[in-house]
């Protein structure tokens, strides 16, 4: 049977294992994480058949994924290059321009991966089979075995190069939790936040999910897309802006704004 390593049991490494191990039990999925209890948690929830700390169930399997945050890839890769010789090698970062780049530096011709599907939540304990059920899943290239294992999960694979991925994240995904950041911290600094927190509901708890997120996971996606975001984020400002300018004036065309953004929210939510 075909053997699959999972390379980092964090929350989208264990979902993808559970996921694969639902859709394909002809495939054996095993796994490694540097941290002990996540090994111990894997093995007692069966999310892989096998797991260690080290990286020693790469050189039993066929093809591996890498599901470990960006912050620790640099050193990963490093360690993995010798060990994955002739082994199709994909990820799960959110970013893959960078990634990419360390790879190669150690030799590793790394298919780049990034589910468009996560939650809140991190780690094993927030695994969820079902995360990945009709996602769209980039891939820098075709690899078909690796195709084969995003298809099987569930998800769509779109077919990108590195730098229009990051460019186009940066706008739908990164931006948009540096927004629900920065409206969170902005109420929270209101003097009468203790009492207006007593009122918050649907519009607060949609607004603020994403900067519930894991802080370190974050910090190396946007320290890796940096520049996409800065332009993203000067873009959302000049928006900003001019909706003040309407607000301030009392100017009727504010409505007209409200329009647009609707009509475009209905288009993608239509498709």
């Amino acid at each position: 049977m075909p053997t699959v390593a999972v390379v980092g049991l964090g929350l989208m490494g264990s979902s993808f294992a559970l996921a694969l191990k639902k859709a394909r039990p002809d495939i054996v999925v095993v796994g490694s994480d540097r941290n002990p209890l996540v090994v111990r948690k894997a093995l007692d929830r069966e999310v892989v058949s096998t797991a260690n700390t080290d990286l020693s169930v790469v050189e039993m399997a066929d093809v591996v994924v890498v599901g470990a945050p960006i912050s620790a890839m640099r050193e990963l890769f490093a360690k993995l290059g010798a060990l994955s010789e002739g082994k199709p090698v994909t990820d799960m970062a959110s970013t893959k321009a960078d990634v990419l780049e360390w790879a190669a530096a150690e030799g590793i011709d790394l298919v780049g991966g990034h589910p468009m599907c996560g939650k809140e939540t991190s780690g094993i304990d927030a695994a969820d089979p079902s995360m990945f059920e009709h996602a769209p899943w980039v891939l820098t290239r075709d690899e078909p075995r690796i195709t084969e294992l995003v298809e099987a999960v569930g998800a769509h694979p779109i077919v990108m190069d590195a730098v229009t991925h990051d460019r186009l994240v940066a706008g739908v995904s990164h931006a948009a939790f540096l927004l629900s950041v920065g409206y969170v911290l902005a109420l929270s600094r209101r003097q009468e936040w203790p009492e207006a927190s007593r009122l918050a509901a649907g519009g607060f708890r949609d607004m603020s999910r994403l900067a519930a997120g894991d802080p370190d996971l974050y910090a190396g996606v946007v320290r890796t897309n940096r520049e996409n975001l800065i332009e993203m984020l000067d873009a959302i400002s000049a928006e900003l802006s001019r909706l003040r300018r309407h607000l301030e004036a009392d100017d009727p065309r504010l409505i007209e704004l409200f329009e647009e953004a609707r009509s475009v929210r209905e288009r993608w939510a239509r498709k």
